[in-house]
C-alpha cells in the first residue's frame, strides 16, 4: 500500500531544515555532542582516523558509534546522550589511544587526540597468513607490514625493490622495475625463477597463479602505484597453508577501497633525472621521467556503496639508456564495495588493466673475476647496457613455420604486459557464529619478451675469426673479415684494435611470447566454537599458459650501447667455395634459431588445474596462550603439449662429398651461409604429458603474550612444493630416445621451524625470529656454455639446509624522530648436490658450499623525521659478499646504498599540496647482484682469451665474465595535491 503525503508532509524535511539553520550559534556548542581532532605526536593532522564511542558500562556487543577524521583531522558526533564514554581514535601506522570522556546537558565533550608512530605496525589487525583478522602482536607467524606512507618512503623502483624492507628476503631487483628475483630465508632462487617458493597476491588472490615462469617472473603483471593502502608480508610459517606452492612466504598488496565518509584522492606528478644520462640535450633533460599517479575514492552518496579507482601513466627513458625509451606505459584500477545491512559484510567487485612496457637489464661484461673491473672501451659498470638502438627493429626468419616468414620484434618493448583481471570479493555474516568469505579472479596475462641476454663471457674476436677459419681452412677458406652489421658498404674493421678492446660478446635474442588465462576461486566457511575459531575451505585454480619461445644467437662488439658483427671467410678461387664468401653471420645472428647443443625451440601449451582443501583452528586456550593448526591437502593436475622441432636438413648438392648431414644448408639450403645450417623449426610432432600430483602441508604455532606490548611465537611447518610449467614445456624425459614424452619431475619438500618475539611500547618496536630450514629435492638447473656459441640446461635435485636469524626493530628517539634497523643473519648451504662441470666430464659433490647468489649478511638501518608538514627520512642498505656460483670460485664484494629524500605538506591556503624530492642510490655505488646468471657453472678455455688460473694457481685478474650491476643514482622530484 502507498500511502500519499500530505502537503505538510512534503513540507515537513524543508521546515525542518530552515529550522535547523536558524538555531543561534551559541546553541551549536551545547551538550549533546562529542568533537574534537586527531593528529600525531608531532602535531600533524590524521585525515581519515577513526573515532569509536562507547557508553561506559555498555552490554558486550554493543556496537560503538564511529567517525572518520576530515582533512583536517576533524570529527564530530551529535545527538550523544549525556553521560561518560570511553573514545577509542586509531589509525593505520599508529597506536591507539583511548581515554574517558562526559558529556553533560550544559557542556560538550571535546577530544584531543595524539597518536604515537607505531612503525612495526604491531597493534593493526592483518588478514594475510591467518584465518580470522588479528594484531601482529598475537599471531604466531613472522609478519612485516608497510603503510601507504611507509611504502612511499621506501623509494622503491618495483615490487620486488619494496620487498627489500623485509627481514630475510634476499632481493635481486637490478633487473630494473620488474621481472626480478626474491627468495626468502636462503631458499634456493635463480636469476630465472623469480618468486620459486613466493606467492605474490593482490586483494588475497593470486596475481598469476605459478610465479617462476621463465622470463615471466609474477611482479611483471603489478605495479606499485597510489591505489595501494597497504602490504602484508608472511615469511615462511603459515605461508603453504593459505596459498599454493609459497613455502617461502606470501606477498599480498591490498587496495584501497574508499574508506571513509567524503570523497577523496590524490594526484601526482613526477620527474626524474634520467633524461641528463641519455642523448637528450637542453630542456628536453627534463623529460627523462614523466609520471602522473591519481586515485580517488569515498561513498557514493545516498547509496550503501562506495568507491575507489586510480592508476598511472608513465615514460621513462631509464636510468641505463639504450637509445630508445625504457619504460612506457601505464594501467588503471578501481573497486565498488557494497555494504550489507546491519554490518553484516560486504560485496567488493574489482577491476584492472595493466598495459606496460618495461626494460630488463641484463648483464654487461667485465673483467677481474672476483673484483669486477670495466673492461676498457667496454660498458660502464655503472650505466652502460648492451642493448642499443643499432639492434633495436629485428627480422627474424619463422621457425613456427618452417622458417618461412618471419618474426618482427622490436627490442623497445622490453618486457611487455597486457594484464586484465576481474574480481570478487563476498563477506557475510552468516549468524550464530557462521562467516562466509569468498573471493574470485578471472584473468587475462599476455606477456611478450624481448630482450638481449647474457649467454658467455665476451671473447678476443680474433679468436672467433680464427676458430671458424680453423674449420673450414681444409675446404679452402683462407682468411676472415669483421664489418659492422648495419654498415650497407660492409667496410672491414681492426678486430684486434676495435674498441681498445678487441673483444667480442656472443649473445642470445630470444622473442618469446607467453599467453595465460587464469580461474582462481576461495571459499572459506569459519565457526565460533567457545575458545575456538574453526575454519574450513576449497580454493581452485585453473590456468593455461602457451608459449613461444625462439632462441638465436648474435655477435657484437664489446662496448656501450654496442653494435652487431658480421663475420665472413674469404675462400680461395680454387676451393670448393670457388673463391665466394662464407657467410658466418647475418645482419649479426650468429645462428638463427640455432640447433646446436642446447638449442631450445618451444612451441608449447599447458593446462594446470590446482585443488586444495584447508583446515584450521585457531583456540585462544587462555588470555594469554593462543595455538593455531592447519592442514592443507592439495591435488595439481596438469596436462599439455610441446611441439618437437629438428634441424632443417637441406644438403647443398655443391658438397655432397661431405655427406648428407656435413652438405646441410640449413633454411636455406645453402652451406656457404652458416648462420642457418643448424636451423631448428618444428617438424610436426608433439611431446605429451598429463601428471598428477598430491602433497600435504602441515603447519602448528603457538603465540604467547608476556603482556598487552609483548608476545612470543614458535612455529613448525613441513611443505611440499609441485614441479612447475616450464619443467613440462623444456624438459623431455631423457631415458626416451624418442623424445615423446616428459620429465615427470618430483614434489620437494620443505621442512621449517621458527621461534621469536615481539614487542610493541609507545618507544620501541622490535621483531626478533631464529628461523631453520631443510629444503629436499629441490631442481637446480645448471645452464653449461658450450663452445660453439649454445648452452646446455641440464637439471639435477640436491638439498639446501639454512638456519639464521632476522629482526626489525623501530625506536623513537624524540618526538618526531624514529630510528629503524632491518638485518638478517643466515648460513644457507648446500648439503647434497652433485655438479658436473663440462657435459663430458665426471660429476663431483660441491656439499657444504654456500648458496650462490644469497649473500649471509643483510642490513639496513634509517631515519624517518616528522615535524608537522616536513618529512625527512634516509636509510643504508648493506648487501655482504657472496658466491655468483655454485662451485664458490667467484666472489662478488658487499656494497652499501644509500636511500632517502625529504618531502613538505602545505597548510593553509595551499593545504593539500605536497611536494616530494626522492633518491635511490644516493652515493651513486658501484655494486654487482649477480654473475653469469645464464652462463651456468662453466667457464671454459674455449671460451676464455686467457687461462682461469695462472700457474700459481690463483684466479687470472684478466679473466672476462658477465655481470649485472645495481640499478645506479636516480633522483624524482614530484608535486601532488590531496583532497
Amino acid at each position: 500500500m502507498h500511502l500519499t503525503p500530505t502537503r505538510l508532509q512534503r513540507w515537513l524535511p524543508g521546515i525542518a531544515l530552515v529550522c535547523t539553520l536558524a538555531v543561534p550559534a551559541q546553541a551549536q556548542t551545547t551538550a549533546g555532542r562529542i568533537s574534537g581532532q586527531i593528529r600525531d605526536a608531532s602535531g600533524r593532522t590524521l585525515p581519515g582516523a577513526t573515532v569509536l564511542v562507547s557508553p561506559q558500562g555498555s552490554p558486550a556487543g554493543t556496537s560503538p558509534r564511529a567517525a572518520t577524521a576530515d582533512a583536517n583531522g576533524l570529527f564530530e558526533l551529535t545527538g550523544v546522550a549525556p553521560g561518560s564514554y570511553t573514545v577509542t581514535t586509531s589509525f593505520l601506522g599508529y597506536r591507539s589511544a583511548t581515554q574517558t570522556v562526559t558529556v553533560s546537558d550544559t557542556q560538550a565533550a571535546v577530544v584531543d587526540a595524539r597518536l604515537s608512530e607505531d612503525a612495526l605496525l604491531m597493534n593493526d589487525v592483518v588478514v594475510t597468513g591467518t584465518f580470522n583478522p588479528q594484531t601482529k602482536l598475537e599471531s604466531s607467524v613472522s609478519i612485516t607490514t608497510l603503510d601507504s606512507r611507509q611504502i612511499q618512503n621506501r623509494v622503491s623502483r618495483g615490487t620486488a625493490d619494496l620487498l627489500m624492507a623485509v627481514p630475510g628476503f634476499r632481493v635481486n631487483s637490478d633487473g630494473g622495475e620488474a621481472a626480478n628475483s626474491v627468495s626468502a630465508r636462503g631458499l634456493p632462487v635463480n636469476a630465472e625463477s623469480g618468486f620459486g617458493f613466493i606467492q605474490l597476491l593482490e586483494d588475497g588472490l593470486p596475481i598469476l597463479e605459478t610465479g617462476s615462469l621463465t622470463f615471466a617472473k609474477t611482479d611483471i603483471h603489478f605495479r606499485v602505484d597510489e591505489t595501494i593502502d597497504r602490504l602484508e608480508v608472511v615469511r615462511g610459517g603459515s605461508a603453504s597453508i593459505f596459498a599454493n606452492n609459497a613455502p617461502g612466504g606470501v606477498v599480498n598488496f591490498l587496495s584501497k577501497t574508499g574508506s571513509g565518509t567524503k570523497i577523496g584522492g590524490l594526484v601526482r606528478l613526477t620527474g626524474g633525472d634520467q633524461g641528463f644520462y641519455s642523448d637528450r640535450t637542453g630542456a628536453a633533460q627534463l623529460g627523462g621521467l614523466q609520471r602522473i599517479d591519481a586515485n580517488l575514492g569515498g561513498p557514493i552518496a545516498g547509496t550503501p556503496f562506495k568507491f575507489n579507482v586510480g592508476g598511472f601513466y608513465r615514460y621513462d627513458v631509464g636510468v641505463k639508456y639504450a637509445g630508445f625509451p625504457a619504460n612506457v606505459g601505464g594501467g588503471v584500477k578501481g573497486n565498488v564495495t557494497y555494504s550489507l545491512p546491519d554490518n553484516r559484510g560486504y560485496v567488493r567487485l574489482y577491476g584492472k588493466y595493466l598495459n606496460d612496457r618495461v626494460a630488463y637489464y641484463t648483464s654487461v661484461p667485465y673483467q677481474n673475476l672476483n673484483r669486477p673491473e670495466q673492461i676498457p672501451g667496454g660498458p660502464d659498470l655503472r650505466r652502460g647496457t648492451m642493448y642499443s638502438e643499432h639492434q633495436r627493429y629485428q627480422k627474424l626468419p619463422n621457425p613456427f613455420n618452417n622458417g618461412e616468414g618471419t618474426l618482427e620484434r622490436d627490442l623497445a618493448n622490453g618486457q611487455h604486459t597486457r594484464y586484465k583481471a576481474v574480481s570478487l570479493e563476498v563477506v557475510v555474516d552468516l549468524g550464530h557464529g557462521f562467516t562466509l568469505t569468498d573471493n574470485a579472479r578471472l584473468l587475462d596475462a599476455n606477456l611478450s619478451t624481448d630482450g638481449i641476454y647474457d649467454l658467455r663471457p665476451p671473447l678476443a674476436g680474433a679468436a672467433l675469426g680464427g676458430s671458424f677459419l680453423a674449420g673450414y681452412r681444409p675446404l679452402g677458406a683462407t682468411g676472415y673479415q669483421f664489418s659492422y652489421a648495419d654498415d650497407p658498404t660492409n667496410t672491414p674493421i681492426d678486430i684486434t684494435t676495435l674498441n681498445g678492446n678487441g673483444l667480442v660478446n656472443i649473445a642470445g635474442i630470444f622473442p618469446d611470447d607467453k599467453p595465460a588465462t587464469n580461474a582462481i576461486n576461495r571459499l572459506q566457511l569459519s565457526k565460533t566454537v567457545g575458545s575456538h575459531q574453526l575454519t574450513g575451505g576449497i580454493y581452485a585454480s585453473r590456468y593455461n599458459i602457451k608459449e613461444r619461445l625462439s632462441y638465436n644467437t648474435i655477435v657484437q662488439e664489446v662496448a656501450n650501447r654496442p653494435r652487431l658483427l658480421n663475420l665472413t671467410l674469404t675462400t680461395s678461387p680454387t676451393s670448393p667455395f670457388r673463391g665466394a664468401p662464407v657467410r658466418v653471420t647475418e645482419n649479426g645472428f650468429l645462428g638463427y634459431s640455432f640447433g646446436t647443443a642446447g638449442g631450445i625451440l618451444a612451441n608449447t601449451n599447458n593446462t594446470t588445474q590446482v585443488l586444495s582443501y584447508f583446515l584450521g583452528d585457531e583456540w585462544a586456550i587462555t588470555d594469554r596462550l593462543r595455538a593455531d593448526l592447519g592442514l592443507r591437502y592439495e591435488t595439481t593436475h596438469t596436462k599439455g603439449t610441446a611441439a618437437k622441432s629438428s634441424v632443417l636438413q637441406r644438403p647443398d648438392a655443391r658438397f655432397s662429398f661431405l655427406g648428407a648431414t656435413g652438405s646441410n644448408g640449413g633454411r636455406d639450403g645453402d652451406y656457404t651461409t652458416l648462420f642457418d645450417n643448424s636451423y631448428l623449426a618444428n617438424n610436426g610432432e608433439v611431446r605429451t604429458w598429463d601428471f598428477r600430483f598430491e602433497t600435504l602441508n602441515g603447519s602448528i604455532g603457538l603465540n604467547y603474550k608476556l603482556d598487552d606490548k609483548a608476545a612470543v611465537y614458535a612455529r613448525y611447518s613441513n611443505a611440499g612444493v609441485v614441479p612447475t610449467n616450464d619443467q613440462f614445456a623444456f624438459q623431455a624425459n631423457p631415458d626416451d630416445p624418442t623424445g615423446n614424452t616428459t620429465a615427470r619431475g618430483q614434489v620437494q619438500r620443505v621442512q621449517q621451524a621458527e621461534g621469536g618475539v615481539k614487542a610493541s611500547t609507545d618507544r620501541l618496536g622490535l621483531g626478533l625470529t631464529l628461523f631453520y630450514s631443510r629444503n629436499q629435492n629441490i631442481p637446480f638447473t645448471v645452464q653449461q656454455a658450450n663452445p660453439g656459441g649454445g648452452f646446455t640446461l641440464r637439471q639435477d635435485r640436491g638439498t639446501v639446509q639454512s638456519s639464521g636469524i632476522e629482526t626489525e626493530i623501530t625506536f623513537q628517539v624524540v618526538r618526531g624522530l624514529t630510528l629503524r634497523g632491518i638485518g638478517t643473519l643466515q648460513a644457507p648451504r648446500i648439503v647434497e648436490f652433485q655438479l658436473q662441470a663440462t657435459a663430458t666430464s665426471a660429476p663431483f659433490s660441491i656439499a657444504g658450499n654456500r648458496l650462490e647468489d644469497t649473500p649471509d649478511i643483510l642490513l639496513e638501518g634509517g631515519a624517518d623525521y616528522q615535524y608537522k608538514g616536513f618529512n625527512a627520512f634516509a636509510s643504508y642498505r648493506y648487501f655482504g659478499e657472496r658466491y655468483a656460483n655454485r662451485r664458490n670460485t667467484i666472489l662478488l664484494p658487499g656494497y652499501g646504498v644509500l636511500f632517502g629524500g625529504v618531502g613538505y605538506n602545505f597548510d593553509g591556503v595551499l593545504k593539500g599540496v605536497q611536494l616530494r624530492v626522492q633518491g635511490s642510490n644516493l652515493l651513486d655505488t658501484k655494486g654487482f647482484g649477480d654473475a653469469a646468471a645464464r652462463n651456468g657453472e662453466t667457464i671454459t678455455q674455449e671460451i676464455s682469451d686467457s687461462p682461469l688460473y695462472l700457474p700459481n694457481g690463483a684466479v687470472n685478474p684478466s679473466q672476462y665474465n658477465l655481470v649485472r650491476s645495481i640499478l645506479p643514482r636516480n633522483i624524482t622530484a614530484s608535486v601532488g595535491y590531496a583532497f
